[in-house]
């Protein structure tokens, strides 16, 4: 197996972890890895009246740092953007605001970081 394809399926077994994660906090999901040519989303989520945009993070170990580590104030505006254009293109007016959470898995351990951005 590729590298890239082996990080593709790490990167989904992580989105899923997180996915279960935040469907147990009573988080709705509406949507996995919205993409336009500014980025993707991982995961877009409803927690009651917020529409949540998740960057999820996995590491399988901390050899290579902690996942956190992987989101930098360039990372934020990028999702940040993205979903700007989430909201105009699929015209969501429902929800009364939104937010960025990181979900940032190491191994089984799994860290929520609500509004992040």
């Amino acid at each position: 197996m590729s590298i890239k394809k082996f990080n593709y399926k790490k990167g989904r077994y992580g989105e899923n972890m997180a996915k279960e994660y935040l469907l147990k906090k009573d988080y709705v999901f509406i949507e996995a890895n919205f993409e336009n040519k500014i980025g993707e989303i991982d995961l877009i989520m409803s927690d009651e009246n917020w529409l949540v945009f998740v960057e999820v993070k996995y590491k399988s170990d901390d050899r290579l740092g902690l996942p956190e580590e992987m989101i930098s104030l360039n990372k934020i505006w990028q999702v940040k953007r993205v979903a700007e254009s989430y909201l105009v293109e699929r015209k969501i007016k429902h929800f009364e605001k939104f937010r960025i959470d990181s979900v940032c898995i190491l191994g089984n351990e799994i860290r929520h970081y609500e509004n992040i951005g």
